[in-house]
């Protein structure tokens, strides 16, 4: 029989508390970010960033975890920068010490180590600020699929995030897998998402339409399906029907036809027209 350490406990070595054990069970609680919950400090505006002349970047009053540590910011602050680098949160365990800091030049991701954590907050580029906050919850949300890639190189398979600007969620997959036929082959460490999306595209001289990855903002398609639907000219009686399939990784295409509007029953390709289309798809990006 092996025995395993185990706190916190009323009495034995489980009874000592530390700084590092908090923290190993603290960090299992809720992702690193910032608290953007109704009763966190400052809200949903937690630690947001604004750019003033200076530059300078402001910061607003919030709280965030930092790898099973809680600090909060209870005065506005305000933090010289540059033209370019990288605000963040430090916490360094070995003085209990958590700051607003400008890396000059640094870039994303930040250092995440359990000597010196730091906690994103904005980015610098050319004297343009960009919002880098991660929201923690679960799953924890990212202003853009940029900021989640960025901060997130690879993550743990399995992985959900949500990125705020349009609403995905994302789960991140570790090892390569090939889907059932016609599926593709998707690539390891990507990011796998559903997207629906509708616009209009025009249909060729054979009624096809190419919904392509560029289309649904993704780098490839793994299966998808949808509707290619009625025109603005098209009389109401008149009955449209889509077939999809997956020819390429980065494409899905639409079939369209329609019933004769002269001959009952009578099926005949919808060619050259703009149609209003609607494409459901899992998707990856990488």
């Amino acid at each position: 029989m092996a025995d395993l350490a185990v706190w916190p406990t009323d009495g034995a070595d489980g009874s000592v508390s530390s700084e590092a054990r908090w923290r190993k069970m603290a960090r299992l609680w809720v992702p690193s970010g910032v608290d953007v919950s109704p009763l966190g400090v400052g809200g949903a505006g937690a630690l947001a960033p604004t750019l003033v002349a200076g530059p300078t970047i402001n910061v607003a009053i919030g709280g965030c975890w930092l790898d099973g540590h809680y600090a909060e910011l209870t005065t506005p602050a305000s933090v010289p920068a540059t033209a370019n680098g990288l605000l963040v949160v430090r916490f360094t365990p070995a003085d209990n010490h958590a700051e607003l800091l400008f890396r000059d030049a640094a870039v994303l991701p930040p250092t995440q180590t359990a000597v010196t954590w730091e906690l994103a907050i904005a980015s610098m580029a050319a004297g343009a600020l960009t919002d880098r906050r991660m929201r923690n919850g679960s799953p924890p949300t990212f202003p853009n699929y940029a900021t989640l890639k960025a901060l997130y190189p690879t993550a743990p398979d399995g992985f959900q995030a949500v990125t705020l600007d349009d609403g995905r969620t994302y789960t991140f997959r570790a090892a390569a897998f090939t889907y059932t036929p016609p599926g593709v082959a998707a690539p390891a460490n990507r990011w796998e998402t559903i997207v629906m999306a509708s616009f209009s595209k025009s249909t060729d001289a054979s009624g096809l339409i190419n919904v392509t990855a560029a289309d649904l903002g993704v780098d490839g398609i793994i299966h998808g399906t949808g509707h290619a639907g009625w025109d603005a000219s098209a009389p109401p009686a008149r009955n449209f029907g889509t077939f999809v399939r997956w020819t390429a990784a980065t494409n899905l295409q639409f079939c369209s036809w329609k019933i004769s509007a002269t001959s009952a029953g009578t099926l005949t390709l919808n060619t050259s027209v703009a149609l209003n289309v609607t494409a459901h798809a899992l998707c990856w990006r990488i």
